[in-house]
């Protein structure tokens, strides 16, 4: 089970890699808040601690940061004045819906430039496939899912 969870992460690194993380300047914590932010859109702050699993403190943090940035826009709920919304500004969510939507090939024939293009290729197919059977259809959720997500 070592070995699955060794290659997820790594996967995972690679992906976020790609993605820009390390472009962006931002902690991991800041990644997951970046991240939720595009998957579930305009939230409440401590919506945003609950999905992430972070202290509400260091979301508070990381939204300030990415206003400073232009990246982000909060305002008070309409229903409750003292909750603070945060959401992503059109130009930070198009630029995450273009990031996503490259394709993983290309990451992955550089990660696997040691091996042969047929064996490479190979790899590259069964990941796909992978994929296909064990993510789907599903919607994009925060990576440990809690144990009741968690197919079985």
């Amino acid at each position: 089970m070592s070995d699955l969870y060794q290659l997820g992460r790594r996967l995972a690194e690679i992906a976020l890699a790609d993605m820009g993380a390390g472009e962006l300047d931002l902690t991991p914590g800041e990644f997951l808040v970046l991240q939720d932010l595009f998957l579930n859109g305009r939230s409440p702050i401590r919506d945003i601690a609950a999905r992430t699993g972070l202290a509400q403190s260091r979301v508070s943090t990381s939204v300030r940061s990415f206003t400073e940035r232009g990246w982000a826009i909060t305002s008070a709920d309409p229903a409750d004045g003292r909750k603070t919304l945060a959401d992503l500004t059109d130009e930070v969510r198009a630029a995450g819906t273009r990031r996503r939507e490259t394709r993983a090939e290309g990451t992955l024939v550089s990660a696997l430039a040691a091996i042969s293009p047929a064996e490479r290729d190979a790899l590259i197919s069964v990941l796909g496939r992978l994929h296909q059977l064990l993510v789907g259809n599903q919607p994009p959720r925060r990576f440990p899912a809690s144990p009741a997500a968690a197919p079985r």
